[in-house]
């Protein structure tokens, strides 16, 4: 049997080939999309002793499936129990067997872009390695289903379900130790146990105000889940989310709405928020109430954001884009200002004087996803479900630094 490494840029190439010039072929692989090789396949559909596509990570297309659901000689193996993960491509002219087997899945990215390695194997039947390669897809193909058309509807139904975490895939956050050792406050070592300790005990008690922050939070939340536009709220509750109620209004009985981030010094934003609402109300309807917020998400705000303000004065920044985004949703945002920039950037690694708004989600808010306090489920405990609920936005607590 003669062995001949192919590299990526051979595999395409060669298994097209040997599609149009075998009698029939066996295949196994894990996933499938629609590619050049899949292309000649169909042509030569006929040939098809045996064809499994597996479909675990839904990574298959269900186009493929689709198409290829009216060859009897093809099943599927579904994303369920152990990973299904060959690549074994299975030619024979006579006695003469070839066969691919390697890296590459029957992908567009398999066959174009993708670092792939294969190896082509060419011998008969005497050679038992390439028999026991004919059995193995013989076998899986026994063992999978029919792509019947209750099959395609589930599987096409979760397909576009799951095509935001198929991109969470690819994403590698820049999550980075803190600039600065101080191992007790870092946010990417800390568990939900050591979370509540941190948030519940800071070094400057007077001026985080625990209960109080709380009850921001929980005004806030209230606002919100009336479903009125912040627009058509009255001033005052403007004021009181974008943290520009004045010192006098804010210190309420009970509860501070300064906390979070006090932008009353922000002339022109506080402007916004009693004069021209309009433009920042239409930033905060591209964050969802409730459910996952995604950096599509994030980005859309970011440009309603800027576009609220007069393009020839002053524009908003950081500080009061971040203050009503953990308002809206403080599971998900912290507001970052002048009390907390320094420890709070400091303990996620990043410079503070170069984060801004257009870094916000890559420096912060993605590595955070990561950590183990803000992926903890939510406690059934209610003191503690209340505090992670605004996990987030309650880092302030954390970094905060009385001026």
């Amino acid at each position: 049997m003669d062995v001949k490494f192919l590299s990526a840029s051979q595999t395409q190439s060669t298994l097209i080939a040997l599609v149009e010039n075998c009698e029939s072929m066996q295949w196994a692989v894990a996933w499938a999309t629609e590619n050049a090789v899949f292309e000649a396949a169909m042509k030569d559909s006929s040939k098809f002793e045996h064809f499994v596509v597996g479909t675990h990570m839904f990574q298959t297309q269900p186009e493929v499936l689709e198409r290829a659901a009216a060859l009897a000689a093809a099943a599927v193996v579904p994303p369920t129990g152990d990973l299904f993960h060959p690549k074994v491509y299975l030619f024979r002219n006579g006695q003469r067997i070839r066969c691919v087997v390697g890296s590459p899945n029957l992908t567009k990215a398999a066959m174009s872009r993708n670092v792939e390695a294969s190896v082509l194997l060419d011998g008969s039947l005497d050679d038992a390695a390439l028999v026991e390669l004919s059995r193995f897809v013989a076998e899986a193909w026994k063992g999978a289903e029919d792509i019947s058309h209750e099959f395609l509807f589930r599987y096409r139904h979760q397909y576009a379900a799951k095509t935001a975490a198929r991109k969470e895939l690819i994403k590698f956050a820049d999550v980075r130790p803190p600039s600065k050792p101080n191992t007790k406050r870092a946010p990417h070592d800390m568990s939900w146990a050591d979370y509540l300790v941190q948030v519940r005990s800071s070094s400057h008690p007077s001026a985080h105000l625990f209960k109080e922050r709380l009850g921001v939070l929980t005004k806030a939340r209230a606002l919100f889940a009336t479903g009125i536009p912040y627009a058509k709220w009255n001033k005052d509750d403007r004021k009181l989310v974008a943290g520009t109620l004045g010192r006098k209004k804010s210190q309420q009985p009970g509860v501070d709405y300064g906390l979070f981030g006090s932008m009353g010094a922000s002339g022109t934003f506080a402007n916004l928020v009693i004069e021209a609402p309009t433009g920042l109300s239409h930033a905060l309807d591209f964050i969802p109430l409730m459910g996952a917020v995604t950096q599509d998400d994030y980005d859309r705000y970011c440009k309603a954001f800027r576009a609220a303000f007069d393009q020839d004065g002053r524009v908003g920044g950081l500080p009061t884009a971040t203050r009503l985004l953990a308002m809206k949703r403080p599971d998900a945002f912290v507001c970052i200002d002048s009390a907390n920039r320094k420890d709070l950037c400091e303990n996620f690694g990043v410079s503070p004087s170069t984060t801004n708004l257009e870094n916000y989600w890559q420096r912060i808010i993605e590595p955070m996803h990561g950590d183990p306090w803000w992926r903890h489920p939510q406690p059934s405990n209610a003191a503690d479900a209340e505090i992670w609920l605004g996990r987030a936005a309650l880092l302030d607590a954390i970094y905060y630094t009385p001026r």
